[in-house]
């Protein structure tokens, strides 16, 4: 005789399921909605992407309405001038076929760009004409702002102006140099008198002769105008004099 199988919907399992079992069940983690980034990583990179783009666009819309217009040739080949990402990003008569990417036409970023060419922000954003740049992603963490990369030949030029000449550059680079050396010996100094004060601890004031005290002699010395032995406290200084038998 054959036994029939009997077939049990999910709520029969559910109900036929041991109370421990159903227990640790209802109380797994689901991980769903687990991993990945959280919604506002995303909309802050959007925003700084539009904030980007639109500083961008602005500086694109001045130099149409400044009335710039391309060049017939490059500037170093005399080729026409047909492909050129200088000019689209820069404004920089250059043809791609003559683009030096580690030479003159080197992109370096706006931190870097300060420090080698002592400049500050307002000699970047408000100088005239103000310099152009372009927008990239920090490759060492994509959660920072976007670096901003300047040409160096602009960056040069723009020394330049300000400093009016190479040799001037180099001596205001020179001072500053020495002065930053200074303050860094100095603060050096600071640091170990620091250091010093806290390995001998709290200095003991002097003593004067009008303090009491117990007086602590240091070594015996003979005096042969008087025939006497004369002992100094270290402390405030007396002399005690005295003859040996």
């Amino acid at each position: 005789m054959q036994k029939m199988k009997r077939y049990y919907s999910k709520a029969d399992e559910e109900d036929r399921m041991p109370i421990v079992e159903r227990l640790y069940r209802k109380n797994q983690e689901c991980y769903a909605h687990a991993g990945g980034f959280l919604e506002d990583d995303d909309e802050e990179e959007e925003r700084r992407e539009r904030i980007a783009e639109a500083r961008q666009k602005r500086l694109e819309a001045a130099a149409s309405t400044a009335g710039l217009v391309a060049p017939d040739e490059c500037s170093l080949c005399k080729k026409p001038l047909l492909d050129s990402f200088l000019w689209d990003k820069f404004n920089y008569p250059v043809c791609d076929l003559c683009r030096d990417d580690k030479g003159a036409h080197k992109l370096i970023a706006r931190t870097e760009a300060k420090a080698k060419y002592m400049l500050k922000d307002c000699d970047l954003d408000l100088r005239k004409p103000v310099l152009r740049y372009i927008s990239k992603k920090n490759p060492h963490n994509p959660r920072y702002g976007d670096m901003k990369l300047y040409l160096k030949a602009e960056l040069e030029k723009r020394c330049l102006e300000i400093y009016e000449s190479w040799e001037k550059f180099e001596a205001v680079k020179e001072s500053r140099a020495t002065e930053k050396e200074a303050r860094a010996e100095k603060s050096y100094e600071k640091k170990i008198r620091r250091m010093r004060q806290q390995l001998r601890g709290t200095k003991v004031p002097k003593l004067t002769k009008s303090q009491p005290h117990e007086h602590t002699y240091g070594e015996e010395c003979y005096d042969e105008a008087s025939g006497k032995y004369l002992s100094t406290c270290s402390v405030c200084g007396y002399v005690l004099s005295y003859e040996k038998f």
